[in-house]
């Protein structure tokens, strides 16, 4: 229980909470649920916890951009927690508070956490201490900014609440003036502007600077707190100043009755859609937005949310964005700036940890690609997303420069696409280097980067890879027949290689898709209607496929597209929804390659072997031998 107490010498506050601690970040998104405050994320150490009105203690958030979302709706929901101490500043957080207090005004009073950073040193000292209880005490500084006393039982130090931060950025009256006269001045454009200082100044920015296209992630129904803000937006005469691309919403508009939704559900996905459109968002509904024809280059500053689209395009394409939170999408879209700040910044694209996975990589994958079956060869697509999956972990929110996948005889965008889900799921930072692969890291670049690296090095090896596969395929019971209820690709959304790939993968053999298995693929429109044209989609519905537009697995959270059945298995070759699912739906989820998920939905079953790939599984002198030979 929480105790108050308001001081009359210079209007100091002293409050005592519970404290949870953890030294794993946690995504709000997916890893809390927003009417309750609980930790449904099944991987985190704080699982099945109630953050509500505690102190959380973590390193920072990670993983989705909806964390804003979240955090907006458990303050509209009076389940925010009390205070969220940090080790590194989490812009994405911050904004979900901010929205709260700019567009809900008196709703969020009482509600909005304190938000502090204070540096590796402090937050490791309260992580070793793990006090049951800490005291936090408030006063404001001659700049207005909220000063926060951290008091735990070694002693106390000061932090400033990141809210409260002022104005750091230098606008004069004639730029202000040219950026509201290209959103013809509305209210819309006011508050955004208002809001997206708030935001900008949380990381110290100084200037905006324009951008060439958004990609708006906030299109999702988490609540009716975001629904309420999109059309207060819309209400205000709100419009996009640049080409304005929309992520994936929570449900399919044109299919949502023949699949079976719930029509309230239906009701508030179509309308944050509708809300969106309004605002003169294209009506692309994909979180693969690098899949579409008008995709950024190298070298653009763009203002993209979504987690694997942001890592994607920084990371594959080079162009350049920062991780940015949902509801500042689409604000930063309106004033047509973002701050010029993070990786839009050369210096700031720079790895400083080294991942090394050479040894396992010669040792572990080559040999199973040199002597491997066909079959063999189809499990290996499964390693890119385990292996994002993992990095995101290892890299500690740095940009890592990742050794030894130069050395792979071929590597596809779909690779580095899982590979960038995967990776945007457990990871912090907004983009990797991969040695020759990415554009940054080629050649003399790749070297230079090295030295920038230090001594943070971590060597990648095969037990760190198995523990990551078993637990992305957390459904798997050692007692079980390996049956298999839903099979679901298309997370991130479907390119039409991978298309081609399933259609040409079904059509190996005669066998038919058994009947008590659905397989459902999600794809944007784009890349379906390409699918058309080249046959690929009317090969996959004969074969018994079901393929939704506008929406994607982390959005279809219930019956009658996920098994009613809570002790149903779903099988995905998706790293990042391996990891959100059994949270987001509560069913079992089993991970594996495309090539199991094909002979599941023509077997009912996950293969017999198990749930580790046979190239993960071997190795031996045999393999190290093979590949001298």
């Amino acid at each position: 229980m929480a105790t108050t107490l308001h001081q009359p010498h210079h209007h100091s506050q002293m409050s005592r909470h519970s404290a949870l601690y953890s030294n794993i970040g946690i995504s709000f998104w997916g890893g809390i649920h927003p009417e309750t405050g609980k930790v449904i994320d099944t991987t985190h150490p704080l699982h099945n916890q109630s953050v509500a009105d505690k102190i959380l203690v973590i390193p920072s958030g990670r993983g989705s951009c909806t964390g804003s979302q979240v955090l907006l709706e458990l303050i509209l929901n009076g389940r925010a927690p009390r205070a969220l101490i940090l080790r590194d500043v989490d812009v994405i957080l911050c904004t979900g508070a901010i929205v709260a207090e700019e567009f809900f005004g008196s709703e969020s009073d009482g509600n909005v956490p304190i938000i502090c950073a204070v540096g590796e040193e402090k937050f490791n000292e309260l992580i070793d201490d793990g006090d049951e209880v800490l005291t936090l005490l408030v006063e404001k500084n001659d700049d207005g900014e909220d000063v926060v006393q951290i008091v735990s039982k070694r002693g106390r130090f000061a932090a400033t609440n990141l809210l409260t931060k002022k104005d750091t950025l230098e606008l004069d009256k004639d730029e202000v003036a040219t950026i509201m006269n290209s959103t013809n001045n509305s209210k819309a454009a006011q508050l955004a502007l208002k809001t997206v200082r708030r935001v900008a100044s949380i990381s110290g920015a100084t200037t905006l600077m324009p951008i060439s296209c958004a990609h708006i992630d906030a299109v999702t129904y988490i609540g009716p707190g975001g629904l309420r803000f999109a059309q207060k937006l819309s209400q205000l005469n709100g419009k996009v100043a640049v080409p304005t691309t929309l992520n994936s919403q929570s449900t399919d508009r044109r299919q949502w009755q023949a699949l079976g939704v719930d029509v309230s559900h239906a009701n508030y996905a179509n309308s944050v859609g509708d809300a969106y459109l309004a605002l003169g968002c294209e009506m692309s509904f994909t979180c693969a937005p690098y899949l579409l024809p008008n995709a950024p280059s190298k070298g653009d500053n763009i203002m993209w949310g979504e987690s694997n689209a942001v890592v994607y395009s920084n990371s594959v394409i080079g162009a350049r964005t920062e991780k940015y939170p949902d509801y500042f999408d689409i604000l930063a879209a309106i004033v047509g700036r973002v701050p010029n700040i993070g990786v839009h910044v050369n210096e700031n694209r720079v790895p400083t940890i080294l991942i090394d996975a050479r040894q396992l990589i010669s040792e572990q994958l080559l040999p199973s690609i040199y002597k491997g079956s066909g079959k063999e060869v189809h499990d290996m697509d499964s390693f890119f997303p385990a292996m994002g999956w993992l990095i995101g972990n290892l890299s500690d929110g740095r940009i890592p420069l990742i050794l030894g996948f130069d050395t792979l005889p071929s590597l596809t965008a779909d690779n580095l696409k899982a590979f960038s889900a995967a990776f945007g799921t457990t990871g912090t930072a907004p983009m990797y280097h991969m040695s020759n692969v990415t554009p940054e890291s080629m050649g003399d670049d790749a070297q230079r980067f090295l030295q920038h690296c230090g001594d943070r090095h971590v060597l990648v090896t095969k037990e760190d890879l198995r523990r990551a596969y078993q637990t992305l395929d957390s459904g798997r019971d050692e007692n079980d027949n390996n049956e298999v209820n839903l099979v679901a690709v298309g997370n991130p959304h479907l390119s039409i290689d991978e298309l081609k790939r399933l259609s040409e993968m079904i059509e190996c053999d005669d066998r038919p898709k058994v009947g008590n298995v659905q397989v459902i693929g999600t794809l944007g429109r784009y890349v379906h209607s390409q699918g058309i044209k080249y046959g690929y989609v009317q090969k996959l519905e004969s074969f018994g496929f079901q393929l939704i537009n506008d929406t994607c697995w982390c959005m279809l959270l219930d019956p009658p597209i996920i098994p009613v059945n809570v002790n149903a298995k779903i099988l995905t070759n998706s790293g990042k929804y391996a990891h959100y699912g059994p949270g987001l739906t509560n069913r079992r989820i089993r991970f594996g390659s495309m090539y199991d998920c094909v002979e599941a939905a023509k077997s009912g079953r996950m293969r017999s072997s198990g749930s580790i790939p046979q190239w993960l599984r071997s190795f031996s002198g045999w393999a190290v031998r093979s590949l001298k030979k």
